[in-house]
């Protein structure tokens, strides 16, 4: 094995292991936010942030690496496992990275679509104590969808 080929897999094996706590942060997230407990989210979002500075920080390892290499940023992980002479460990290395990904984009998917019913589901309950009728959304220039309140309070003095 060449030294080269030993550094790949520790690149990959590094990237995989930021990649697995993303995923268990988006899946910590994800708990917290259906149990609705703040506290628990609050954790979840802070180690899902370190998760994703310390993949990038990896990513940028290789990066690094791949240029001393002569190899391009745009050169994809079978270039790179090509180049170093890499074998099948390193291709399986390579595909359950990017399984994980994928299975990390969805989850953050998950979690923002559920997010954003959440978020919903508190403006109604807010429109309500305010008893305002929910049909008071506003429509920016650039098309989305903005909520404004008129300022009505629950209580008076």
């Amino acid at each position: 094995m060449s030294a080269d080929s030993t550094n790949l897999r520790t690149l990959l094996q590094a990237e995989l292991g930021t990649l697995k706590a993303l995923q268990e942060a988006l899946s910590a997230e994800y708990q917290a936010l259906i149990s609705n407990a703040v506290d628990e989210l609050e954790a979840a979002i802070a180690a899902k942030n370190d998760a994703v500075a310390a993949h990038q920080s990896q990513q940028q390892q290789r990066l690094a690496w791949m240029r001393g290499l002569g190899l391009g940023a745009e050169s994809s992980l079978s270039d790179l496992i090509t180049h170093c002479k890499g074998d099948k460990s390193d291709e399986q290395l390579r595909d359950e990275l990017a399984e994980i990904a994928t299975q990390c984009q969805e989850s953050n998917r998950r979690n923002g679509g559920l997010i954003l019913r959440l978020q919903e589901r508190t403006r109604g309950a807010l429109d309500v104590l305010r008893q305002e009728d929910g049909g008071a959304d506003l429509y920016s220039l650039s098309g989305s969808r903005e909520h404004q309140s008129d300022g009505r309070t629950l209580g008076k003095a």
